[in-house]
């Protein structure tokens, strides 16, 4: 039987050697970040250093006998052309790595046979050691670059006979010097490499941060929808809802009362007034009362209505110096909170108000004569819950103490 071919098929074997030649030495990058110069560079300065190698060995006599100025300017020239077509390659196999080395390395051991001037050329292979490798393989092409540099240094190859000891201790120095090259090399790429990972993880930390700034954006537009929504049921609890009750207790007195003109024209007068406190919830949800004057006015103001409405004798207090706060809206709305409570559920003949400013804070006191309750059975609802609320968010708090047969004693502080 037969294979079919596929497309990719082929019958060229040299191919398919250097398919699997590629894959198994895939190029890499050769090592820019050794080099703080420009890519042109390498290409000026080793044709300045062969120029210059050819010039004093031409310019001295110094060349062997069996090499031709034409000879050595055509293998220089080679040399240079050999720099020319790997230098401006970003990728490199290993492979083709190692080739370039070995050509270059007997390029200029040929050069230094014909001129030990040529040794000025030598100092390429350290550069093009340092752009090809790492590791073991970069510390074996130094040190045989370092060799050939010796023997430039002792004359070339026919004087190693004669000066084998000047080889050995130039071969040692040279030697020195590559262990040094090779130490800054890994040092610097050891540090670029910090860098770099420093770079990442300072960028993944800005990620999270960006992430993070984000999520707490929207749990903090999720709190402010939350508490502006708490503050919206505060606010008509105490203004709205405290008004349609009073209005309720009016219209329900009427049956049997003799003023009943009265009771309706009062009605009115709660309805025009929640009217406009649900006007002022939808907007600033200030209360009108704190718009022209200040606190101890409004509660006094608050406190007289709340008494003619009701028939109830009230007396208000206020010990020191007033001075306005952030929390004033909220202490006239607790008292509001209070006087209706009290009208509903107390059965009160009196209600004392004491307005006090001390040097820690602002006290509101609001004391009935009632039936009072039982504080350990006591059910919270929204308006006492909602007490709490207002000043908590300024470290005030609010405490209520009764008892059955002595009435019930509401009392506020906020922080001056």
């Amino acid at each position: 039987m037969t294979r079919r071919r596929s497309p990719d098929d082929t019958d060229d074997p040299w191919e398919d050697q250097r398919m699997r030649e590629h894959d198994a030495h895939p190029p890499q990058p050769l090592n820019w970040d050794r080099f703080d110069i420009a890519p042109g560079l390498l290409v000026v300065v080793p044709g300045g250093l062969i120029l210059a190698s050819l010039l004093i060995s031409v310019l001295t006599g110094s060349t062997s006998g069996n090499w031709s100025p034409g000879l050595l300017i055509a293998v220089s020239a080679g040399a240079f052309a050999l720099q020319c077509t790997w230098i401006r390659r970003p990728t490199l196999s290993m492979p083709a790595r190692c080739l370039i080395f070995v050509a270059q390395f007997a390029v200029t051991a040929a050069l230094i046979w014909a001129s030990p001037f040529f040794g000025i050329y030598a100092f390429m292979g350290y550069m093009t050691a340092l752009m090809m490798f790492s590791g073991i393989a970069l510390w074996t092409a130094m040190s045989a670059n370092a060799v050939l540099a010796a023997v430039s240094q002792i004359g070339g190859f026919t004087q190693i006979p004669h000066a084998w000891p000047a080889l050995i201790v130039l071969v040692g120095i040279n030697t020195g010097l590559v262990v040094l090259f090779s130490w800054v090399g890994a040092r610097r790429d050891r540090e670029v490499a910090e860098r770099e990972a420093a770079v990442a993880a300072l960028e993944e930390a800005q990620q999270r941060n960006v992430v993070l700034h984000e999520q707490l954006l929207e749990r903090a537009r999720e709190q402010g929808v939350l508490e502006e929504r708490a503050r919206l049921s505060r606010e008509i609890h105490d203004t709205v809802a405290q008004d349609l009750v009073a209005i309720v207790s009016q219209l329900e007195a009427i049956d049997g009362d003799a003023d009943w003109a009265g009771r309706v024209e009062t009605a009115k007068t709660l309805a025009r007034s929640g009217l406009g406190e649900a006007r002022r919830a939808v907007y600033a949800l200030r209360s009108p009362m704190l718009d022209s004057q200040p606190l101890p006015l409004a509660l006094t103001e608050l406190v007289n209505a709340w008494a003619t409405v009701h028939h109830l004798r009230a007396r208000i207090d206020i010990d020191g110096d007033p001075i306005p706060t952030d929390d004033d809206q909220n202490l006239l709305r607790i008292c509001q909170e209070a006087l209706s409570n009290v009208s509903r559920h107390a059965d009160a003949t009196s209600v004392g108000v004491c307005l006090s400013y001390v040097e820690e804070g602002v006290l509101l006191d609001i004391k009935d004569d009632g039936r009072g309750f039982d504080p350990v059975g006591l059910h919270e609802g929204n308006g006492l819950r909602g007490m709490r609320e207002r000043v908590s968010a300024s470290g005030g708090t609010v405490d209520i103490s009764a008892g059955p047969g002595a009435g019930c004693l509401v009392s506020a502080v906020v922080p001056a």
